[in-house]
């Protein structure tokens, strides 16, 4: 409750914002106030960065609100956009989960060595996201997703699956050599370890996640009504009604043909490395005999996975749901049905610019939602439960910020703290684990004020430190031995506060600062109160949100 009041000072302490470029459209932006150019600056920055932007990337803002536009056009060609769009879009993809089907001990080249554990869970569901942001971060159209004959891999990855992968560190451009088609991240092994099948199920489950990613339907959220007399005790019942019931018909019509051309991917045996990381063209053909379809994408015939991902990135529904999929990531919020003009203004944009991300997400920026920091007095009851005009660092957003403030990553026994739940705390930081909590954290929690506590201390701990023993001004410039009455130690205040918040600091503040510097010191001393003071700046509403 405390840290929900004081979110809510943050917000009413917000300075009038200064004027944006005439980005926003007219039907949005009657309640919705936008935040001040600096602020936005900020959220801009986190989100297709993961960092804070720079104390001259503020003052550049802040000079000139109209600077923000280049600046936008700087962050999207920055190489962090990449592995921020990673992490954006494992909170739709679900493909970052910290247990598989298959373990990393199962393989050779992995055995024996705990601290291969996160590498090779971590390695495997970023594999699909890996490629997905690598199509956004090189500007290719994102029709790519489902058409590319290459994936992304490590050499982790390289080690252990049918992969050629030319020589390097880090993600580089891969291609699988076990025959499978070209279907971009449809050809994937992350996608499918995740979203995994069934003897029964035979890829239905499968066909149910291609809809809901690639064109926003999904089939989980359709009504499903049952006539009393159907016999669904054993699968024989169950098999006999799919193919029968006009029930049943209504969803496996069209979802048992898209999971038809999945076959390839269907393993005999789902405990077995050889079934479950390798293609099986072999078993195209089984769809027919297992399960009585044949492949096709709602009505349209395709002559397998290859055909299947060229249709699916022809089909209206594919652009309209990029812009509904990433508005709703960037807007913090679903999209509704009052949002239907804002989104198809999107998709124009989006065709218009050659279907390629980039110009998306720019778009999605310069929309009234997107910048709103505070409703009106006329804003409607709906519009203030709906909107998210103050968004909450979760556990991604602080980890990447954090490391770039001061360097620290929190790790123990090889496992990102903030990048994990087997030993981590990724859902109580407010992050999503994929399978059970599959949405961020939206307001503050008991578990997320302690992450955010223990986070701020220990990279605090680790920064001044360092500040004092190896000159490392990373994060805290001052040099060591200025006085509190020295001008230098204002300026110092002023600049941090600049950096980590976007706003500048009025005298309440620098007075309650000062105070909490000085009390320490004199127990203490000096680097005992930076310490105390940066730790307590790293915990305040203004840095924790944006």
């Amino acid at each position: 409750m405390m840290l929900l009041m004081f979110l809510a000072c943050a917000v009413e302490k917000e300075p009038a914002p200064a004027p944006f470029q005439t980005a926003l459209r007219a039907d949005e932006d009657a309640p919705l106030v936008p935040l001040a150019a600096p602020r936005m600056a900020r959220r801009i920055s986190l989100d297709l960065r993961g960092v804070l932007p720079s104390v001259a990337e503020l003052d550049a803002v802040e000079a000139d609100p109209l600077a923000l536009d280049g600046l936008v056009d700087q962050w999207l060609e920055d190489p962090r956009l990449e592995p921020r769009m990673v992490s954006l879009l494992s909170e739709r993809w679900h493909t970052k989960v910290d247990e598989f089907l298959m373990f990393y001990w199962e393989y050779r080249e992995l055995a024996g060595d705990d601290l291969q554990e996160y590498a090779f869970e971590s390695s495997v569901g970023e594999e699909p996201l890996r490629l997905l942001a690598h199509v956004i971060a090189t500007d290719q159209p994102w029709g790519e997703v489902v058409r590319a004959d290459w994936t992304m891999a490590n050499p982790l990855l390289a080690s252990i699956w049918p992969i050629e992968r030319p020589e390097g560190e880090g993600w580089l451009v891969s291609r699988y050599a076990d025959g499978r088609p070209a279907a971009g991240v449809l050809a994937t092994n992350g996608l499918w370890w995740r979203y995994y099948t069934t003897h029964s199920n035979l890829n239905r489950a499968r066909a149910a996640a291609i809809t809901r990613l690639l064109i926003c339907e999904d089939y989980l959220a359709r009504p499903v009504a049952f006539s009393s007399d159907l016999a669904l005790e054993d699968s024989r019942g169950i098999t006999e009604a799919i193919h029968s019931n006009p029930y049943c018909q209504g969803c496996h019509s069209s979802m048992d043909p898209i999971a038809a051309a999945l076959f390839g991917f269907w393993p005999a045996g789902e405990h077995a490395t050889q079934e479950m990381d390798h293609y099986h063209p072999e078993r195209e053909q089984l769809s027919g005999w297992l399960a009585n379809a044949e492949p096709a994408w709602f009505g349209k015939p395709v002559s397998g996975l290859e055909e299947l991902g060229a249709t699916i990135a022809e089909d209206p529904r594919f652009s309209r749901c990029a812009a509904e999929s990433f508005a709703a990531l960037l807007w913090r919020r679903d999209v509704q049905v009052g949002d239907v003009d804002r989104v198809e203004a999107l998709r124009q944009e989006f065709l218009s610019g050659e279907q390629k991300i980039k110009p998306l997400l720019k778009a999605i920026t310069e929309t009234a939602v997107y910048r709103a920091g505070s409703l009106s007095a006329e804003a409607s009851t709906a519009q203030q439960e709906a909107e998210a005009t103050e968004r909450l660092l979760g556990a991604p957003l602080l980890s990447s910020s954090i490391e770039d403030l001061t360097g620290f990553v929190w790790v123990e026994e090889g496992f990102p703290q903030l990048d994990n739940d087997t030993w981590g705390f990724r859902i109580l930081g407010g992050g999503v684990d994929g399978a059970y909590v599959t949405r961020p954290q939206a307001t503050p929690g008991a578990t997320w004020v302690l992450v955010t506590q223990r986070l701020a201390e220990a990279a605090v701990a680790t920064a001044v430190p360092a500040h004092y023993a190896a000159g490392d001004n990373r994060f805290l410039e001052i040099p060591p031995g200025t006085a509190s009455t020295d001008p230098a130690f204002a300026a110092e205040l002023d600049r941090l506060h600049w950096r980590l918040y976007g706003q500048r600091p009025d005298a309440d503040w620098q007075a309650a600062i000062r105070s909490l510097y000085g009390r320490v010191f004199e127990v203490e001393g000096e680097q005992a109160a930076w310490q105390a003071v940066l730790t307590a700046m790293l915990r305040d509403p203004l840095f924790v949100s944006y």
